[in-house]
């Protein structure tokens, strides 16, 4: 499903060229529940925005549902880019829309339907069925995580990447968060890519990949 071949990634900055990636390759297979750790500034995020087609300009080849990414045309990117959902640590909710409103939004925005049976169900899995009518300001940070969960699970996707997502809730909602997602992996067999630099939350998922200085130094799948 997601394959990276040889990917280095540099930015430039005022005093020469900074490399944050070091010739990544990597295989993740459908299905797959994946952790990325390492401390901050290792790569986490720039990793993610390349396997989350967010981030075209990288050296090396990266392989999507067996495609190649690079030279892929617009549509096909758009197309691509919809069998991903996103889970990012500040949710990024719309604040004057209600939680119904953010979804559908949200369903729109990706060139989809805003199905009203759908929205809700995905609501009703996360257990915010009862709140489609307040606003992200009337929410606490794990009932907002919650409804970015629904949010990135509408489209159905085949990947779910995660960014941080209990980086801003207490460690009772981290927990519940963690639970829902692996809930999520286990029934509709989503494939998992996770971002923490917390252990106990990497350790919630198969395999865990452990980033250095852009490079990986730690690649292990645990036995269950």
């Amino acid at each position: 499903m997601i394959e990276l071949r040889n990917i280095t990634k540099d930015y430039q900055g005022r005093n020469g060229t900074c490399r944050a990636l070091h010739d990544i390759s990597l295989t993740i297979p459908q299905g797959q529940y994946v952790s990325v750790v390492g401390a901050s500034g290792c790569g986490k995020s720039t990793l993610l925005k390349i396997i989350g087609l967010m981030d075209p300009d990288y050296g090396g080849e990266y392989r999507f549902c067996g495609s190649s990414v690079r030279g892929m045309k617009d549509r096909l990117l758009s197309d691509s880019r919809r069998k991903i959902g996103f889970v990012f640590q500040d949710f990024q909710l719309i604040e004057r829309l209600t939680v119904y409103k953010n979804l559908e939004t949200a369903s729109l925005i990706r060139g989809g339907k805003s199905r009203e049976a759908e929205i809700r169900n995905a609501l009703r899995r996360v257990g915010m069925e009862h709140k489609t009518e307040s606003y992200p300001d009337e929410l606490s940070g794990g009932q907002k995580q919650r409804v970015a969960i629904a949010r990135a699970i509408l489209s159905k996707p085949e990947v779910i990447i995660a960014d941080e997502p209990t980086g801003a809730v207490d460690r009772g909602n981290a927990d519940a968060i963690m639970q829902l997602i692996r809930q999520i992996h286990t029934e509709d067999h989503t494939t998992i890519v996770l971002v923490t630099h917390d252990p106990e939350i990497a350790r919630c998922a198969n395999r865990q990949i452990r980033l250095k200085e852009g490079t990986v130094v730690q690649d292990e799948i645990s036995v269950e």
